[in-house]
Order: structure tokens, then sequence, then C-alpha cells
């Protein structure tokens, strides 16, 4: 999984890095000739062959960063060198503007080895961090040790929540533009935040892309007071699987979880965690009952098990046990794993509504 999301972010990259110089201003040579589609889609084929065959999908801790770095510079010049080699075999080379090309190749490049080297300073700092955690956990026995421990975690998962916030926000940087354009055409906001209750019982504006009609709250009010069936789901399940609130836009968002990408903010600040307990409202907490004071615990995240064992299909009580196993089974592996099952689940759109 590791190695398919490397792979989607260089061709990623690439591509990208190919409408770098249209943004900047900085092409030449004649209206037509700025950009080549087809030797952009050659380059990023190429690459999905060249670069495993250059070892930079290797696993960091059997090589070095610096031998890492280089592989990818290697890959890279490969890539473009028969590009080069496939623009004059079609007598392509004369009529694309080279200020361009050459633009595109360091842009994507510069890129590439940015990505290449941010990752492999966020899990080694997760990995020195996991190991101070198990050196401190030799000293459990007493209280003492459990509370440093209990510190020690919440540190590790800071650091994680933290590290892979900032590197999403990067990467999905031209995604949230385009959704935040979509959203405000019908004039509303792109952005809205509602409250939830985080860790410790503090209220904090969960943020998400805005997927209902402007008025929601006055055609929600009007729903629950003519139909009778709506008004017992929502007091059951505190939601509509049906909701006519919902515009077109937001449903998509909605069914590929989208809508959620705001909270990456939310992550940054403090207020919520990458993976953990579902964010809830005020009026909810009393249906944890005595479990409660697991979920007061920890931060919500945007994604946890309840994410990744049927979302919104699986009934309340089902939610509260998923979140009060999240908490009392903590650990960073557990998180890495929900985020992977997360991406399954996403794509697949299952249980969305």
């Amino acid at each position: 999984m590791n190695s398919l999301i490397n792979r989607a972010t260089d061709v990623g990259l690439i591509v990208l890095g190919a409408f770098i110089p249209a943004l900047i201003g900085a092409t030449g040579g004649v209206r037509g000739t700025l950009f080549d589609g087809a030797l952009v889609a050659f380059a990023a084929a190429l690459a999905l062959s060249v670069f495993p065959a250059c070892g930079i999908y290797e696993a960091a801790r059997t090589r070095s960063a610096l031998h890492i770095l280089g592989r990818t510079v290697l890959a890279w010049i490969v890539v473009q060198g028969m590009s080069t080699a496939l623009l004059y075999l079609l007598h392509r080379a004369h009529v694309l503007s080279s200020r361009w090309f050459v633009y595109w190749t360091l842009a994507s490049g510069v890129g590439l080895i940015a990505f290449r080297a941010l990752t492999l300073a966020i899990f080694g700092m997760l990995e020195r961090a996991s190991g101070q955690m198990r050196a401190v956990a030799i000293a459990q026995a007493d209280l003492h040790g459990q509370r440093t421990v209990s510190r020690i975690k919440r540190i590790v998962k800071r650091t994680f929540d933290l590290a892979g916030a900032s590197l999403l926000l990067v990467m999905l940087a031209p995604v949230l533009l385009g959704i935040a354009w979509l959203v405000r055409r019908d004039g509303g906001p792109a952005i809205f935040g509602h409250e939830r209750v985080g860790r410790d019982g503090r209220r904090f504006k969960c943020l998400k892309f805005r997927s209902m009609v402007t008025n929601a709250d006055a055609v929600l009010k009007a729903l629950l007071e003519r139909d009778a069936d709506a008004r017992s789901e929502w007091d059951r399940e505190f939601k509509l699987k049906h909701d006519v609130r919902i515009t077109p836009i937001g449903r998509l968002l909605r069914k590929t979880s989208l809508d959620e990408l705001p909270q990456l903010l939310n992550v940054l600040k403090g207020d919520m965690s990458l993976v953990g307990p579902r964010p809830i409202v005020e009026a909810e907490l009393e249906r944890y009952g005595a479990d409660l004071r697991y979920y007061l615990m920890a931060k919500p995240g945007m994604t946890g098990l309840w994410q990744v064992s049927g979302r919104n299909d699986t009934d309340y009580a089902t939610r509260v046990s998923l979140d009060v196993r999240y908490v009392r089974e903590w650990s960073l592996r557990r998180d890495i794993g929900i985020l992977f099952r997360t991406i399954t689940v996403v794509v697949r759109g299952s249980g969305a509504y």
C-alpha cells in the first residue's frame, strides 16, 4: 500500500509540475505548443517502470536518505532523457517550447525530491519517537511510569498528526481549492464549522466543506415537522439517510468523504487527530452512558474504527463500542492501519450517505 501511494504521488507531481510553467508565466514559444499532454502522459507512465527499476521505492531503513534522493534524481533524469528522445524520434522537438520543458523538468524534479525528503524526515522522526516510547514502557510497573508512558504516547500521536496533516495539506492543496470553488458557486460559503465535543469536553468548531443548502436549518425544521419517519430517524441517529438538504456537489463530497478534508486544519490546530473517536455533538453525550469517559480521553478523529467498520451503516451502539475499543487499544501501528483501510473504504464509497 505504501508503494502504491508513493507511485501515485510521484505521477501526480510529474503532472502537476507540467502546469507550473504556465501558472508562473515561464513558458515560451508560439501559442499551442506551450504544453504537450501526450508527452506528460508518456513521462508519467514511463516513471511507473523507471522509478522502481532505479530502486527509489526500497524500504528507507535498508538505504540511506542520500542514496534514495540520489536515485530519485537519477530516475527523473532517465525519464526526461527518454522523453526528449521520443520528441526527436517523432520530429516534434522543434515545435515544443524548450523553456516549458526545462521548467517542467525542474518543477517536477524539485517536487519529487521534496516529497521524498519530507517523507523520510517524517518516518525517521516517528521511528525515534516510537523507540522512546518502547524504552519508557519498561517503567509501566509503577504509577509514575504509567503516567510517563501515557505522556509519551500523546507526544507520538501529536507528532504523527502534525506531520501527516502538513503533508496532506501540501499534496491536496489543488484539490482543496477546486472543491472550494465548486461549493461556492451557489453563493454560500465554501467551509462551515459545526460545534463538536473534543477531548476533556472542550468544544470546538469542526470544519467541513459545505454540502448542504444555505438555509439547511430551516429546511430540516420543516421536514421534521411534517414527516414523522424522518423525525424518528433523526432522534435515533442524529442524521438522515435521504437528506433533502444536501446539494448535488455535496452528495458527491459526502460519498467520497471529501467534505471532511478541511478538518486537516483542525488537526494542525490540535482540536482533532487524524485517527480517533467519531466527532459528536453535545446532544449525543448522554448516549455514551458509562463509556463517556473513554470518549473524553481522546481527540476526535477525521477517521477511525467506525469509518472502516461500516461508516453510517453501523448502529449507534456499535459506534460507541468502536470508539471505546479504539481508545483502550490505541497504538501508532493501529492508527496507520486505519488510515490505509480508510483509503479503501472511501474509494469503494461503502456505507456513506
